[in-house]
């Protein structure tokens, strides 16, 4: 298997700094697992690729790899959505 570089995604895909800033202050606190497992995802990636694809309404696997994985990227937003964090938004 090769390895293929980590795609660059122009900063215009990104949430401006303001708005991450209220954002942010929404979004719950990543915890560890106490049985290990992967580290937490950067939040700031992961809700600038979760606004990629509801702006350009692209499938989850379609996301750039700059934000992350298209599969963690909807495993975040399935739970933000559950704690409520895009009603609040």
């Amino acid at each position: 298997m090769t390895h293929q570089p980590e795609q660059i995604v122009d900063d215009g895909w990104r949430i401006p700094d303001e708005l991450w800033e209220r954002v942010e202050l929404l979004l719950p606190r990543p915890r560890r697992s106490r049985k290990g497992g992967r580290p937490p995802l950067d939040r700031r990636k992961v809700m600038d690729g979760i606004f990629f694809v509801l702006r350009t309404g692209c499938q989850w696997k379609a996301v750039p790899k700059g934000f992350g994985s298209g599969s963690s990227l909807h495993r975040y937003f399935q739970r933000w959505q559950k704690r409520g964090v895009f009603r609040d938004l």
